[in-house]
């Protein structure tokens, strides 16, 4: 399955707003990660300080992300 990926702060300036990840269905949170370090190397470096959110909610690494899903990559926040 193909799934969209909404990218923010430095992965958005690394691959732009949004991305496409091949994908199967049934896949894992954890898992798409990896794909998307393998899929789009620009983003390697930065994956192990975002979380992955699966409509609009974080996804523990073990999550199924459901076929047609709205998918995040959140960097980390600071408040101020």
């Amino acid at each position: 399955m193909i799934t969209r990926v909404l990218l923010f702060a430095a992965a958005r300036d690394a691959c732009g707003d949004w991305i496409e990840v091949d994908a199967p269905e049934g896949v894992t949170a954890r898992e798409l990660v990896a794909l998307l370090a393998e899929q789009f190397p620009a983003l390697e470096p930065l994956l192990p300080h975002c979380r992955l959110a699966i409509g609009e909610a974080y996804a523990a690494d073990h999550a199924t992300v459901p076929p047609h899903s709205e998918i995040a990559l959140i960097p980390p926040v600071s408040g101020g």
